[in-house]
């Protein structure tokens, strides 16, 4: 196996990462959840609150 150094992108790579880690860092920090599978299984798993008319809110 041999590296192609002419096409080799580290930087846009790494950029790419970064934007990445960026977004899921601001969706976490938006949305209190995990992007992810985790984030998709746990909300599958955790109980959905139910606001009835009439019912208080607390």
């Amino acid at each position: 196996m041999t590296i192609g150094w002419t096409t080799l992108t580290p930087w846009s790579s790494l950029a790419g990462g970064v934007l990445i880690c960026l977004a899921a860092a601001m969706f976490l920090l938006i949305n209190d959840r995990i992007a992810g599978v985790s984030g998709i299984l746990g909300g599958l798993l955790r109980p959905v609150k139910v606001i009835l008319d009439g019912e208080p809110l607390l």
